[in-house]
C-alpha cells in the first residue's frame, strides 16, 4: 500500500513539474515574440535570401546568424538590435527550405542568450513561425 502511495506522489510531482515547464516555455515564447522579429524571404529573380532581424526593445548587443544545411554553413556576426542581409542562393534546395533552417543566437541585456530559428519562405507566402529557446 505504501509503495502505491509513494508512486502516486512521485508521478504527481513529475506531472506537476512538466506542466510548470510547459507553461513557462509558452510564456517565454510569447514574451520573446513581442520583442524579436526574424524573417527570411527567398527572391528567385534576384538569387538571394533576404534575412531581417529586429529587436524592438533595442537591448540586443550582438547576434550570430547561421544558415544550416548548406555545403559550407553560412555564419555571420552582427552588433546592435537589428540587421538586414542578403545571402546568395541560386535556387530552392532540392529537398526544400526545411533542410536549411535560419538560426540566430542573440545576446540580450534583459533575457541573456536566446536562440531563434525559422525557415525561408517565398515572397507570396506567410512568414514561418519562429521557434525560441533560452540558452
Amino acid at each position: 500500500m505504501n509503495k502505491k502511495i509513494t508512486l502516486a506522489i512521485i508521478c504527481t510531482i513529475i506531472a506537476f513539474g512538466i506542466g510548470i515547464s510547459i507553461v513557462q516555455s509558452a510564456q517565454n515564447a510569447e514574451k520573446y515574440s513581442e520583442v524579436f522579429y526574424l524573417d527570411a524571404t527567398f527572391y528567385q529573380d534576384k538569387s538571394y535570401v533576404q534575412i531581417k532581424f529586429d529587436d524592438t526593445s533595442g537591448k540586443t548587443t550582438n547576434a550570430v546568424l547561421e544558415v544550416l544545411g548548406m555545403q559550407t554553413s553560412y555564419q555571420k556576426a552582427f552588433t546592435g538590435p537589428h540587421f538586414e542581409i542578403q545571402v546568395p542562393f541560386d535556387s530552392v534546395p532540392e529537398y526544400g527550405w526545411k533542410t536549411m533552417p535560419i538560426t540566430l543566437v542573440v545576446d540580450h541585456q534583459e533575457f541573456g542568450k536566446v536562440g531563434l530559428k525559422t525557415e525561408v519562405h517565398n515572397p507570396d507566402e506567410q512568414p514561418n513561425k519562429i521557434i525560441f529557446s533560452k540558452l
